[in-house]
């Protein structure tokens, strides 16, 4: 029975947040692909405004999250534009302020220092009282256009930057976290590093204890002196930031650090990080999170090492990007009782770093649950092309005695890596397989369930999986199958289709019939997201009508329709 409006306006309070959370949440794919995140969000969440004031609060809520701040310089006013509301506010006339958790402001930076413009205006907003006092998170879009303008940073004032800067802080004083974003870097203006530099350095005052910095992809890197930023817990370095800056940031607050994403290019940028250019190690202890980019072939001559030193004692994940040059276990060695959580180009299997690392988790010390094996390049297709299976094999099943999750992207040597899992001698503790690119038939699938007798769900994308009953093999048949797979996997429960593909709903329900046969406990088919409802029913109805008719009962259990 519908519910009634007025049923609607009773609801509890916390259960409208719930359905506003849900609404908010919702998979983008359900809605058209090509409207932006916010158009998205102002379709789904607009029309409970009108609901009741309860309803209303709660979509606020959502629909005000994000403020974006332009400066219109003819009428010397800050605008304000929530992206998924329908009409744009001047400050400091807006009275949702309380509700936005972020802040974005997007400025021309030499000329609002220049002339003041953008700062006296602010002041007067500050005057005003006005604020958004819970916003947590600040992002500055900044670009300098090339104005001619040969005065230097000297000359107008290193106090117009700093005044800038504490502007911002001041509109955000909750602010904890903050991104500046370089659209455009411009080189032709004097003392540009004393710019970038004193700019980032005044915002990473007071309450702020995260920052990341990008630059727009082609664009020169900005150089930063950042020395006297410390007191930093998180810091994101983006893609083409200077890495010996934010290599000797990150060493200088390597006591409160806990989150870092950084690259490094060379020895200098590897060294930097460890010791500072001192000699002296740093010791990462309250580093939790260490995501590294290495730039550079993955094959090339090691040069990443430390002699008697534990850098990271307190690391829990790990996750290493584009190559990886290191030679033992440096990254694990002292934090054997903290990682859970490993995610590795293909080229650490080539430097047979897991086998060495599984050693350390047999013995008990550490108490890995995932690995994530990523990022196949050109140059670890060469190193497949001119090994042998073995050492691949032998790589694999070190990871699967040891992990409880096991990540594998891409397809390059998707054969090799297929048998390497199914044959792995002891998989004890491997419950969740994820082959994202990996493409699997019905055979594959089978083969890996009842290879792998603690597996409980699969995810990967299905390949000739089979038209009908009448076309599977003697030997496929399901009473052949309970007695060639004696004992069946009682641990399985789902199978997770990523892409559904050309395939029809038929061939799906064959698919998990097949496997239901086989594991008594296995639960249901999970499908993307956009195809459920129309899958579910087309399966359900494959169950009831054809050569599926006898296998209904199997068939129907398995699918999860919204």
């Amino acid at each position: 029975m519908a519910l009634s409006p007025s049923l609607f306006q009773t609801l509890p309070v916390l259960v409208v947040r719930k359905v506003v959370e849900y609404l908010e949440e919702r998979p983008r794919d359900y809605f058209d692909l090509a409207i932006n995140e916010h158009n998205r969000k102002k379709a789904v969440l607009t029309p409970l405004l009108l609901v009741s004031e309860c309803w209303r609060t709660a979509a606020l809520v959502s629909i005000c999250d994000n403020c974006e701040l332009t400066f219109d310089r003819s009428r010397k006013a800050l605008e304000a534009t929530i992206p998924a509301w329908p009409a744009d506010f001047s400050l400091p006339g807006f009275r949702k302020a309380h509700l936005v958790k972020r802040v974005v402001v997007a400025a021309d930076l030499w000329k609002d220092m220049c002339d003041g413009a953008f700062c006296n205006t602010m002041s007067m907003v500050l005057y005003e009282a006005f604020s958004f006092p819970c916003a947590a998170f600040l992002e500055l879009e900044l670009y300098m256009a090339a104005t001619g303008d040969s005065r230097s940073v000297s000359e107008i004032g290193k106090g117009g930057v700093v005044r800038f800067a504490r502007s911002l802080l001041r509109l955000t004083p909750a602010v904890a976290a903050v991104a500046v974003n370089f659209l455009s870097v411009c080189t032709t203006h004097p003392d540009t590093e004393l710019l970038y530099s004193t700019l980032v350095s005044e915002l990473c005052q007071g309450n702020v204890n995260g920052l990341a910095v990008y630059s727009v992809l082609g664009s020169t890197p900005p150089e930063m002196d950042l020395n006297g930023v410390t007191g930093l817990t998180s810091i994101t370095q983006g893609p083409t930031t200077s890495c010996a800056a934010f290599t000797q940031l990150a060493y200088l607050n390597a006591r409160t650090l806990k989150t870092l994403d950084i690259e490094i290019a060379d020895e200098s940028d590897w060294l930097n990080l460890i010791d500072g250019g001192t000699e002296i190690p740093a010791i990462y202890n309250n580093l939790t999170l260490f995501t590294l980019e290495v730039l550079g072939d993955p094959y090339d001559s090691v040069w990443m090492e430390i002699k008697d030193v534990a850098p990271f004692p307190s690391l829990s994940v790990l996750a290493v990007r584009g190559n990886y040059p290191f030679d033992d276990d440096l990254l694990f060695r002292g934090n054997g009782a903290t990682m859970q959580s490993l995610r590795l180009p293909f080229s650490a299997i080539a430097r047979n770093i897991l086998s060495r690392f599984s050693v350390f988790q047999r013995s008990g010390v550490m108490r890995m649950n995932q690995v994530i094996i990523s990022e196949i390049s050109d140059d670890d297709n060469r190193f497949l092309a001119e090994n042998a299976d073995v050492s691949i094999r032998q790589q694999m099943h070190s990871i699967l005695e040891v992990t409880a999750t096991l990540h594998m992207w891409n397809d390059v040597g998707e054969y090799r890596m297929f048998y390497a899992i199914k044959d792995a001698p002891s998989t004890a503790n491997l419950q969740y397989l994820y082959l994202a690119d990996m493409s699997c038939n019905v055979d594959n699938i089978i083969n890996l369930v009842v290879a792998l007798s603690s597996l409980v769900s699969i995810s990967c994308n299905l390949r000739g999986v089979g038209p009908s009953i009448e076309a599977i093999p003697e030997n496929k048949r399901p009473s052949s199958l309970r007695s060639k797979y004696y004992p069946l996997n009682v641990n399985y429960r789902k199978l997770r289709v990523l892409n559904t593909g050309k395939h029809s709903a038929e061939e799906i329900a064959y698919a998990a019939m097949l496997i239901a046969v086989l594991c008594p406990n296995f639960v249901h088919v999970d499908l993307p997201f956009a195809s459920r409802k129309v899958f579910g029913r087309e399966i359900v109805w494959a169950a009831f009508h054809g050569p599926f008719k006898p296998y209904a009962d199997v068939v129907t259990r398995l699918v999860y329709v919204e």
